[in-house]
């Protein structure tokens, strides 16, 4: 199945990797560990899993603006997800992709978070302003 998206940050390319995707809503600063890339936060139903390396799909950013450093501080520690890929873009998640060089997608729809799950292999295929993201049909 396929999901169209706009390009907020990228390049044109393909990105392939696991998915880890939530519905929640993800504050960078405090949800997620700026060292190792875990999922940490106590109330997110992805406590456990790692975005590093990984194509991360959450509904939206929230929470402190700290958030954009502690993108740039996942990029830096090598720690980063391969792209970002939400339903709503803010400010916050936006500028830590665009400070870290992390791809980054927006406008997913909402039957997006009913198809893809965590585990599932994705690509993304970005070309311009618009982005493709896919899993194989079950």
């Amino acid at each position: 199945m396929r999901f169209t998206a706009k390009v907020i940050q990228g390049w044109d390319g393909l990105i392939e990797g696991p998915l880890v995707v939530t519905r929640m809503r993800i504050s960078f600063f405090g949800d997620i560990d700026l060292k190792t890339g875990a999922v940490v936060g106590a109330d997110l139903d992805i406590r456990g899993e790692t975005i590093a390396d990984k194509i991360f799909v959450f509904s939206e950013g929230r929470g402190s603006t700290v958030g954009s450093n502690v993108l740039y501080g996942l990029a830096v520690n090598g720690c980063a997800p391969r792209l970002i890929a939400t339903k709503r873009a803010e400010f916050i998640t936006i500028s830590g992709a665009i400070y870290g060089g992390i791809p980054m997608v927006s406008h997913l729809s909402p039957t997006a978070f009913d198809v893809l799950t965590t585990g599932t292999r994705a690509q993304a295929y970005i070309r311009g302003d618009v982005a493709y993201l896919e899993v194989a049909a079950e």
